[in-house]
């Protein structure tokens, strides 16, 4: 690579920390996600180990359900420690903003090693560092931590392609192993699938074929599966369990599909308005359908491809290597934009029913990842033949006058024609915006200096800080802060009642989406930052240790799953009580009549042959948990009811139960906790088996007597995965110092 400036890594930095200013307050992101998932899963997480307990297994959403396997958690991401020692609010959010630097000095490494000029590389970095695609999602952490590791895996696959150094490879399966460590499936694999394709790309258009460099490349990402394979192992199980066995429905894999008119935001970010004051104009989520990577970046990309197709200038080697590699960022940028399209055309529908993985998640517009890098590539692209030619300073004064008559139609329109209407005023706004930007653009062109002069050193910087500018207005107030206490825990929260709590799903949609984190105003959550800390929404819950039978994650289990749906369709009062329940949210918190115990004895059980039987049983308003339990398997109805004994106490440590019993006779203990393989119970130390009752809970048979009871977490993929993971780690690490 040739040596490049580091001032647009510096452009950058500063960008990023006027954006992110707060965080320098004290202050912390909790809008939407941080607040609901992240923060709260990883806060308990490092509470576990600090008690000395592996953070496996959450107790309090879901009625128990697996912590460390939540792929999301990622709790073995590198950057997920640092916040074990450090403040964890404060290091979670500054983390997130760190990743956005990672992610442009990836794309900065990846085009200088494409032989980009030095502000070509500037220019690609800050559009995808600071791209919308990621700054709008910022709150979604999980995606910027894996989108932030795609230029550095494709820097490290250029350099075998092109050296073949096993440095270049244990990096290689380094940064593979992080992306998949970073806790975002999608964003992993349209990561991994470009990086392939890049490969393949390469290596077939250039002379001659080196095909074992291509095999090494593969066999350094398989290298890096290895190193994530624990993560792997524990949410691959999940996912056999969850309710997205078999992939996600067509309507939920259809959702947040790219609407056509949307394409406007490509040229201004708020053409619909923004959520950061409260003036956005959609039912859309703004976050799903950003995609601005700035308005010169946009059409330095315009420039590359339109050059390349006119004058016949895209090359795969030599030295116009850059240019080269112009129809393969083409190709990417369309199928993205096209994929994100989703239900709005017939083409990802059919993908959806015809080609694996696409049915495995929601959202197509997150194809656009493939969009805005494709595009802050070709960016650079343009930018690195940004000319002097006559011709080009023609029509750039022609496109001058162009854009400064909208910009004074613009702000003649808001001062004297002012229609009352939001989307018109909206427009007008952003008329406003793209004439100035475009004025500004033409005024760079018409005064670029001759290259390789002091002057020109000085325009360049120039451009640069115009490009961060447009980015940070882009993403001003995108990311709403909350003082650092707003995490802090209320171990005085009252539940109304003993047990879990639940939430009723209309009441849940009400709470998060219509009162609290409304898509299309950030500004209501922020100015009622105690109601929504007070609010124990699932997860928050997590935080003041509120047990509730709600578990807001993207993998459920899928038997648990459908025990919700049962509640929501019956609101039978009996179902609650079988999960434990001692109280619901509705309008407001309303204690039961009959609040349910976590575990009890009893010695009638009814025995069903098929799930659908089972359902109906338990589904039943006149069932009683407390008397019957309802299980699969052969055998008859028993109606008796004879007295079973008590439950002495219940001593929960996150991966093991104890309970002590003194069953009057021979019973059944029903522990009202997920079932989930792995869990292994104990009667005085006697291991005995573990059975599903009442559809979702635990139950096991004991003997008349005192006894002690235990159940413990040991899953059977911890030290396999853990094995597999360090050997291959090693290997990685070998690679990389055998190329030291």
């Amino acid at each position: 690579m040739r040596a490049h400036s580091r001032f647009p890594l510096l452009i950058l930095a500063v960008a990023l920390a006027i954006l992110f200013y707060r965080l320098f307050l004290g202050e912390v992101f909790f809008w939407g996600l941080p607040s609901l998932q992240f923060y709260p899963w990883r806060e308990y997480a490092f509470d576990l180990l600090r008690a000395g307990q592996l953070p496996l297994w959450n107790s309090l959403n879901g009625a128990g359900t697996p912590l460390f396997a939540n792929y999301q958690s990622s709790l073995l991401y590198p950057f997920s420690w640092i916040g074990f020692v450090l403040p964890l609010a404060q290091t979670m959010s500054i983390v997130a903003v760190l990743h956005l630097f990672i992610a442009g000095w990836g794309m900065w490494r990846f085009t200088g090693e494409l032989k980009f000029s030095s502000l070509g590389s500037g220019v690609s970095a800050l559009a995808f560092g600071m791209t919308a695609y990621l700054v709008a999602r910022l709150g979604t952490y999980p995606v910027v931590q894996a989108a932030a590791w795609l230029p550095w895996m494709l820097w490290a696959a250029l350099r075998i392609l092109e050296t073949g150094r096993p440095r270049s490879a244990g990096l290689l399966a380094i940064f593979t192993a992080l992306l998949l460590l970073a806790g975002h499936a999608q964003t992993a694999w349209y990561s991994l699938f470009l990086t392939g394709l890049f490969a393949l790309w390469w290596t077939l258009f250039h002379r001659p074929i080196l095909w074992l460099r291509l095999v090494i490349v593969a066999g350094c990402m398989a290298l890096g599966v290895g190193v994530a394979a624990l993560q792997l192992l524990a949410t691959a199980e999940l996912l056999r369990q969850s309710q997205r066995v078999g992939g996600v429905d067509f309507d939920f894999a259809m959702n947040y599909s790219y609407a056509p008119s949307s394409t406007l935001n490509l040229i201004t970010p708020n053409v619909f308005g923004t959520p950061a004051d409260g003036s956005y104009n959609t039912p859309r989520a703004f976050f799903e359908d950003a995609v601005y990577i700035g308005l010169i970046p946009l059409i330095g990309a315009v420039a590359a491809v339109v050059s390349g197709l006119v004058g016949l200038r895209w090359r795969v080697s030599g030295r116009d290597v850059a240019a080269g590699t112009a129809p393969f960022w083409f190709v990417i940028v369309i199928v993205g934009f096209v994929f994100a399209l989703g239900v709005n055309t017939p083409i990802f529908p059919f993908l959806y029913r015809n080609i694996p993985t696409f049915n495995l998640f929601q959202g197509p517009e997150r194809w656009h990842l493939w969009t805005a890098f494709g595009l802050s590539v070709l960016s650079g692209i343009g930018v690195t033949t940004w000319g002097r030619s006559r011709r080009l300073r023609r029509w750039t004064m022609r496109l001058t006058v162009a854009c400064g008559a909208i910009t004074v139609l613009a702000i003649l329109a808001l001062i004297f024609a002012r229609s009352g209407v939001k989307g018109v005023t909206l427009l007008e706004q952003a008329l406003l915006a793209v004439g100035l930007l475009g004025v500004i653009a033409c005024l760079l062109t018409l005064t670029q200096p001759e290259a390789g002069t002091n002057a020109h050193n000085r325009w360049s910087a120039l451009v640069l800080i115009v490009v961060a500018a447009d980015l940070v207005w882009a993403g001003w107030g995108l990311n709403p802060t909350a003082p650092a206490n707003f995490f802090m825990a209320d171990t005085g929260v009252s539940t109304g009642g003993q047990g879990r709590v639940y939430w009723t799903a209309q009441a849940e949609k009400t709470v998060k989406f219509e009162q609290l984190f409304r898509f299309n105003d950030y500004q209501l959550a922020a100015t009622h930052l105690n109601d929504v800390r007070t609010s124990e929404l699932p997860n928050l819950n997590i935080v003041d240790r509120v047990p509730l039978l709600n578990n807001f994650e993207p993998l459920l289990i899928g038997h648990f799953s459908e025990y919700l749906d049962l509640i929501e369709a019956s609101q039978s009062k009996a179902l609650l009580q079988a999960a434990g329940v001692g109280a619901t949210y509705t309008s407001q918190l309303q204690p039961l009549d009959q609040p349910g115990a976590r575990a009890w004895l009893l010695t009638s059980v009814c025995w069903h042959s098929d799930d659908a039987s089972l359902k109906a049983a338990i589904s039943d308003p006149a069932w009683k948990p407390e008397q019957q339990l309802q299980m699969l398997g052969a055998g008859n109805c028993d109606t008796g009811q004879l007295p079973s004994g008590d439950v002495i106490s219940l001593t929960d440590s996150g991966n093991n139960v104890m309970i002590k019993v003194d069953a009057k006779r021979d019973s059944w203990l029903v522990l009202a906790d997920t079932d989930y393989p792995g869990w292994h119970a104990s009667v005085d130390g006697v291991e005995t088996p573990i059975y599903r009752a009442n559809l979702n809970f635990r139950a096991i048979q004991v003997d008349a007597g005192l006894h002690d009871v235990r159940f413990d977490y040991r899953p059977d993929w911890l030290l396999p995965g853990a094995l597999v993971s360090a050997i291959s780690l090693l290997i990685a690490l070998l690679l990389y110092r055998l190329g030291a």
